[in-house]
């Protein structure tokens, strides 16, 4: 995917119609990821709408700066943040990195899901929002832009400058660490079981057993 975007960079870079429709492209694959980062900063949805718009005007005219062998995710991730900043700037709002519980994925509702169990789930990512800021820079930075911004494996590796396989075993770390310090009960180890499946990439870790609030976490995996 990286060979990809790197060739849509250096379409886009070379301008002309070609050139559009390499920015369309890079557009469709990842204004998506775009809007998740605005929303880290920009709690109203039509805003951060606009917002993308933004960035995408900034990216179109700044791709011929972009470093072929870089990260592409960061240097958009940077233009990303600084948009969201300025504007938060400009309605004289204190910029924050507060996450949000709306901003975890897996606290959307679901079909399956009665209104007390939604309830609860919120609650849980409430929790995780706040909790996140116990655990050490790197530990915090994997799970926000697994679970909050929702990339990928490689997406993240590319951001923090790791493998892939850095990035799995960080996350994995990192959700243990989480474990500890969330909140005693039921519901928060089923939480964390979830997080950790995501993270394996299968739809349950075999196995899995969590402690919360103990010395330590225990995962199992087959």
């Amino acid at each position: 995917m990286t060979d990809i975007f790197e060739a849509l960079v250096a379409r886009a870079s070379a301008g002309g119609e070609d050139g559009a429709d390499a920015i369309a492209a890079l557009y469709d694959e990842l204004n998506g990821t775009v809007y998740h980062w605005v929303r880290f900063y920009i709690r109203d949805g039509h805003v951060a709408e606009d917002l993308c718009q933004e960035v995408w005007l900034k990216v179109a005219q700044n791709i011929s700066k972009y470093r072929s062998g870089t990260s592409l995710l960061g240097w958009l991730r940077t233009i990303t943040k600084n948009t969201a900043l300025d504007h938060l700037r400009s309605v004289q709002r204190r910029p924050s990195e507060v996450l949000y519980a709306d901003h975890l994925e897996l606290d959307r509702p679901r079909f399956d899901q009665s209104p007390e169990e939604h309830a609860v789930r919120r609650a849980l990512a409430q929790a995780v929002a706040s909790h996140l800021q116990k655990l050490r820079p790197a530990q915090r930075q994997v799970l926000t832009l697994r679970f909050f911004d929702g990339l990928s494996p490689g997406q993240t590796a590319e951001i923090m400058g790791k493998t892939d396989g850095a990035v799995r075993t960080l996350t994995v770390r990192a959700l243990r660490r989480l474990a500890e310090v969330m909140p005693t009960g039921e519901s928060s180890t089923e939480l964390i079981e979830e997080l950790l499946s995501a993270a394996a990439g299968r739809h349950r870790v075999v196995g899995t057993r969590v402690e919360t609030r103990e010395a330590r976490a225990h995962v199992a995996t087959r």
